[in-house]
């Protein structure tokens, strides 16, 4: 799931780009921008613009707010979960488990 891939490079990174997320999750740069702008106003990361000493546009750096930290830690740790669940089922017997539902 792409919002998997968002939580884990936000968490793991310091400051995150918009470009980062791009490369990372296969999504384009407007579908990004506005995620950042929901996140933004969920208050789960605040969004700073890269100092350029060039022209061009500064790139925009997303970090995470403490919000943003507990709300992305809490997604993953589910998916971890559910994760760990589900081979748990696939290593029963298939006997066991069709008997579970009554089969």
């Amino acid at each position: 799931m792409r919002i998997q891939i968002i939580g884990k490079q936000l968490l793991s990174n310091d400051k995150v780009s918009q470009t980062d997320l791009c490369l990372s999750t296969g999504l384009p740069s407007w579908k990004i921008s506005r995620l950042f702008k929901r996140l933004e106003i969920l208050g789960f990361i605040e969004v700073e613009k890269e100092p350029r000493f060039s022209r061009g546009r500064p790139r925009k750096l997303a970090k995470l707010t403490a919000r943003g930290i507990e709300y992305f830690a809490g997604l993953l740790r589910e998916a971890d979960e559910g994760g760990n669940a589900q081979s748990r089922a696939s290593k029963q017997p298939l006997a066991t488990r069709e008997g579970e539902f009554g089969g």
